[in-house]
């Protein structure tokens, strides 16, 4: 399943291919278990899918899985990256790929929206969760405020109002 995904996904879509190989099919995990390891592959520091391939492996399999995972993550990009940088050194970059990488990246932002559609549902379950994810939104978007700082302020804003005994 990791390898497939490495093999089949690109950039921010792999998220979504995990959810939907862990959690939708299989069964392997919840929601709530995801979204952790998804939450924390975000703020840590390195490739976000890196990041969650070591964190769903170390779940599922413990410390051996952990490293199979990224593996099988890293691997085949790597190979992929690798073939077309030597097509790529050997031609050039013919008028043609630019137009197919123009198109390419559209269907990129397009996965990404409908990946984020995707993780949104079960995260956004009460007022103060989509305020949070509004703020955040804006303060990084329209308002470019540094983003490790706005992450900063959101997290422990999250952390107040999210703590035990505090009302919902």
């Amino acid at each position: 399943m990791f390898t497939w995904t490495g093999i089949l996904s690109i950039g921010g879509g792999r998220a979504a291919f995990f959810y939907e190989a862990l959690v939708v099919q299989r069964r392997w995990l919840r929601t709530d278990e995801f979204m952790q390891d998804y939450t924390l592959a975000q703020l840590l520091p390195g490739p976000n899918v890196s990041n969650l391939a070591i964190a769903l492996g170390h779940r599922l399999r413990g410390l051996g899985g952990a490293g199979w995972a990224l593996l099988a993550v890293i691997v085949p990009g790597l190979a992929v990256l690798l073939t077309l940088a030597t097509i790529y050194f050997g031609r050039g970059l013919a008028p043609a790929t630019v137009s197919l990488m123009h198109g390419m990246s559209a269907a990129v932002v397009g996965l990404l929206l409908v990946t984020s559609v995707r993780l949104m549902r079960p995260v956004l379950v009460n007022a103060r969760a989509v305020v949070i994810a509004a703020a955040t939104f804006a303060a990084v978007g329209p308002l470019r405020l540094n983003t490790a700082l706005v992450l900063l302020v959101s997290a422990a804003l999250s952390v107040w109002l999210h703590r035990p005994g505090s009302r919902a």
